[in-house]
């Protein structure tokens, strides 16, 4: 198998980045600002890791019709957006050395759930656009993490991808999309099942030539 048709998907919150303090604060602020009494702490933003934002309406605001939940979940995220440019997550350990490492060998992606922008604030607070083939997240397709898997193989003719996530909705996708997957245990997901895991991310690449 050719090198240059393998292809590496990368999750992002959890795998990539620590985003949860600065997610928190931007959702508090949103509410604060329009006059409603919800506030987030980290245990509730971590349990929306990897959802879809109709998945994550239902948690944040239970009480409320979903058609409300979602007009002020869409503030919410949009404020993020903007204030992660400002107050970008947090990378994980060596993980520019990692990614840079990886790119010699491999195509390097990044699928999530995100809405638009949320990627793109990762790749340009930390100039990392150079590393990554092409990107893919909800808001840019409305489909689900498994489409936007096969979409990115497909359009870039992929023989093998294995995709890094950190959740076990990570795991479930990756067994639709019939891709290979690896959990970033360091992340904020639990997966029962055995699978490939890796504790950072310096064991990533030795993890995939296992795979291979």
């Amino acid at each position: 198998m050719k090198q240059d048709k393998v292809g590496i998907i990368f999750d992002l919150d959890g795998t990539l980045w620590d985003a949860i303090g600065q997610i928190r604060d931007s959702y508090n602020l949103t509410m604060n600002n329009i006059g409603l009494p919800y506030r987030f702490n980290n245990d509730q933003i971590r349990s929306y890791m990897g959802l879809t934002p109709e998945e994550t309406v239902k948690l944040a605001f239970p009480d409320v019709d979903s058609s409300i939940g979602q007009q002020y979940f869409n503030l919410c995220f949009k404020d993020e957006i903007g204030y992660l440019k400002n107050h970008p997550g947090r990378l994980y350990p060596n993980e520019i050395n990692v990614l840079t490492k990886l790119k010699e060998q491999f195509l390097l992606f990044i699928v999530s759930n995100s809405d638009k922008g949320y990627i793109e604030n990762y790749l340009d607070n930390y100039k990392l656009h150079h590393l990554f083939k092409d990107h893919l997240c909800a808001g840019d397709t409305k489909k689900d993490k498994n489409e936007n898997i096969l979409l990115i193989k497909e359009k870039y003719n992929l023989d093998k991808v294995i995709y890094i996530g950190d959740t076990l909705k990570d795991y479930l996708e990756c067994q639709k999309a019939k891709v290979e997957f690896i959990h970033a245990r360091y992340g904020f997901g639990v997966i029962k099942d055995d699978v490939p895991f890796i504790n950072s991310l310096d064991e990533l690449l030795t993890k995939i030539n296992q795979l291979l």
